[in-house]
């Protein structure tokens, strides 16, 4: 007996084929005209989860792929930027910090097109956090895309970064914070130079090979938190920076030289163009920004004494231990001012050849450091306050014996919104961890910068991010992957809706905020802050069809083709 499909005249074949094409070109109308909708992003409001015109830069130093914005909305925090600023063409990497990028010869990149599904809202409303298609309100010919903040009938503010609403600050679930969250540390994009320096701290059985850390602890036999060994987060700044340092310098001993400094700057050019002061009154030397090399080398020749140069030099060492802020490497031809982000999160994978008696991780929670630990021999995890060996939370978890890439654990963790999630091969240990806010909520409004208050503040900062930490007992592990991300830092704007004051989201409409929010035109600044629901057109879903330039040899000719970039196609939440 035979199986399969006999054969067909010829004419019974092209007939099948032209009604084939027939019915996917009726299918494709119906989809179009229906159900689906394409549209292709041009600016970076969404940057870095979704693309504008960019250019696709490789970082010379760590090798670490970004983009790097050509195209922008007007910027939201009311600086000018020319388009010569934004085609002068110097980058920053956002994982390693090597600045002065030359990419004027890099090709730009179409942006994004988002696949969106039409009509969706028509039979569900938005929910917060969720990304949308709607018409601009004050130019209903143009299609934005940006998230939604506020549900109609809630009062919404941006506090120090964080969105409130009805008074109480509006916290993200795992699947959100997946979504939002912003790179700004990967371990497999190690800079290649000398001047660098790692962002985490390690001890004595950590080592580093290929890119990856080991840590041979087979000496701990038990469980007890004294044999673990620790990575501690100690974020590290190459260069550049608003952030402030100082150190102790006496009158006595500081105030001579300072002055001596000061004549040969008067005299002399400079190649460091960096705020540094003599504070007589607190008796402290402070400076704004990491401290050039050259500047070092400058200032310690001037002076005359030990103490001076002395003061010097750890000013310039404490100006490198700057706290993560929302810098973005999508900007850096824009100028804004950066903010400390203390709402950050943790990815580690691990592999071993003998499984450790303990994985913790340390993570901040406000005043508190809150300590996880995973028993991967028992599958049973604990979570621990500050000096407490009684459990606040307890669960399990199963460790991936047979994974093809050698991953054995997965651990997510994050402390974003004031809610700590814990996650361990993509499931969620335990509920969110709410936290209550300690803090009084002030409004944030426009001042002279407080240099000795900024400098403190900027020490608390730096402080609560080293608390970070990841540990094992025991066991031969090796860490494959290790990546530190921040949350999404809501800026003023143009503090017009919802920042100086809790604003009424009208009824039938929404409030939105871009993703990439010091350059993100939204309803922050909008004269019409709302959008109503009949404006909206759909949710994206996907990435589709996204393409990288690329150049074609043809006949000795050279000419410029599009090739698809399938790197990039990707579900949206």
């Amino acid at each position: 007996m035979n199986s399969g499909f006999g054969r067909q005249p010829e004419s019974q074949w092209t007939r099948n084929l032209v009604e084939l094409a027939v019915s996917f070109v009726i299918a494709v109308i119906l989809l179009r005209g229906f159900i689906l909708e394409g549209y292709l992003i041009s600016t970076g409001s969404m940057a870095p989860g979704l693309l504008g015109f960019h250019k696709r830069i490789e970082c010379p130093t760590c090798e670490y792929s970004f983009a790097f914005g050509v195209n922008f909305d007007e910027s939201a925090e009311a600086t000018e930027f020319s388009e010569a600023a934004v085609t002068a063409g110097y980058a920053t990497c956002p994982n390693c910090g090597q600045s002065n990028i030359d990419v004027t010869g890099v090709p730009v990149n179409h942006g994004d097109q988002l696949l969106v599904h039409k009509d969706v809202f028509d039979f569900r409303r938005p929910r917060r956090w969720e990304t949308v298609v709607f018409r601009n309100p004050a130019n209903p010919g143009e299609a934005y895309v940006k998230r939604v903040v506020g549900l109609p009938g809630e009062t919404v503010q941006v506090v120090k970064g964080d969105l409130f609403v009805e008074g109480a600050i509006a916290r993200k679930d795992f699947a959100t914070v997946r979504d939002m969250r912003i790179e700004v540390f990967n371990l497999a994009h190690l800079a290649d130079s000398d001047g660098w320096q790692m962002p985490w701290k390690i001890d004595g059985n950590w080592s580093s090979e290929n890119g990856r850390l080991i840590c041979e602890a087979a000496n701990a036999t038990d469980d007890t938190a004294d044999r673990v060994h620790w990575l501690q987060l100690q974020n590290w700044r190459w260069s550049g920076g608003v952030h402030y340092s100082e150190v102790s310098l006496p009158l006595s001993e500081g105030l001579t030289d300072w002055r001596s400094c000061l004549a040969e700057l008067q005299r002399r050019p400079i190649s460091w163009l960096t705020k540094l002061e003599y504070d007589q009154i607190n008796e402290v030397l402070r400076l704004q920004g990491v401290m050039p090399y050259q500047m070092q080398q400058d200032l310690s020749s001037w002076a005359d004494s030990e103490e001076f140069r002395r003061a010097v030099y750890r000013l310039g060492a404490l100006s490198h231990m700057a706290p993560v802020t929302d810098h973005y490497g999508y900007n850096c031809s824009v100028p804004s001012p950066e903010h400390p982000v203390n709402d950050l999160a943790l990815l580690a994978e691990f592999a071993w050849s003998e499984p450790p008696a303990v994985i913790s991780v340390r993570v901040p929670a406000q005043d508190e450091i809150l300590r996880l630990e995973l028993h991967p021999l028992t599958g049973k995890a604990a979570l621990y306050q500050p000096d407490s060996r009684k459990p606040i939370r307890s669960g399990a978890f199963a460790v991936n014996g047979a994974a093809p890439d050698g991953v054995q654990l997965k651990i997510e963790a994050s402390n974003f919104d004031h809610r700590v999630l814990l996650a361990v091969n993509d499931e969620l240990l335990f509920g969110e961890l709410d936290l209550v806010l300690t803090e009084k909520l002030s409004k944030e409004r426009p001042s002279s910068i407080d240099a000795r208050a900024a400098a403190k503040a900027t020490s608390l900062a730096v402080i609560q991010q080293h608390r970070w930490g990841l540990g094992i007992a025991g066991g031969s592990v090796k860490l494959q992957s290790l990546r530190l991300f921040r949350d999404v830092y809501y800026t003023p704007g143009r503090r017009k809706n919802g920042v100086d004051a809790p604003y009424l989201v009208e009824q039938d409409a929404y409030f939105v905020h871009g993703d990439n929010s010091p350059v993100s035109s939204d309803s922050r600044s909008w004269g019409t802050p709302c959008v109503p629901h009949k404006l909206l057109l759909g949710k994206p879903f996907v990435v589709h069809l996204p393409s990288r330039p690329g150049k074609l040899m043809l006949g000795g000719h050279e000419l410029p083709i599009r090739i698809p970039d399938f790197d990039r196609i990707r579900y949206i939440h």
